[in-house]
């Protein structure tokens, strides 16, 4: 059963697979940790510390996201293309065609568990070429 969110991105509603809303929730909590750091550590002196976010006035782009968000893009599209033929299938049929795991398995002749492993190993490689 091929399972869809809702999420907000990029200023709208749109409906992508569970896997795909997981893993940019995961991003997003792992974001929002780092950033929660990152405030803690801002050093005004030697000795002291403070919580940025008393100090600092929030900030927003449009034209800087933008440029963010196309970045990303480009960069997914160059992961994208190391992959190998199979890899590439199966994240086409999973998010281009939306068929489920189980049918998946079929076409690539393994179970849909065996599909899962594989999509589990394939979204931490991308994400590591996509760190780099």
């Amino acid at each position: 059963m091929h399972l869809e969110k809702t999420i907000s991105y990029g200023g709208s509603e749109i409906s992508v697979s569970s896997e795909i809303a997981d893993f940019l929730e995961s991003d997003r909590k792992r974001q929002a940790a780092q950033d929660r750091s990152d405030r803690r550590h801002l050093v005004l002196d030697e000795s002291e510390t403070v919580q940025a976010n008393k100090h600092l006035i929030p900030f927003s782009n449009p034209t800087l996201d933008a440029v963010i968000r196309n970045l990303t893009k480009q960069r997914l599209r160059e992961v994208t293309e190391i992959l190998t033929d199979d890899e590439q299938r199966l994240l086409y049929l999973r998010f281009n065609k939306a068929w489920s795991m189980e049918q998946i398995g079929k076409e690539f002749g393994v179970s849909k568990m065996a599909i899962s492993k594989r999509l589990t190993k394939l979204f931490d490689r991308m994400r590591k070429f996509m760190e780099a």
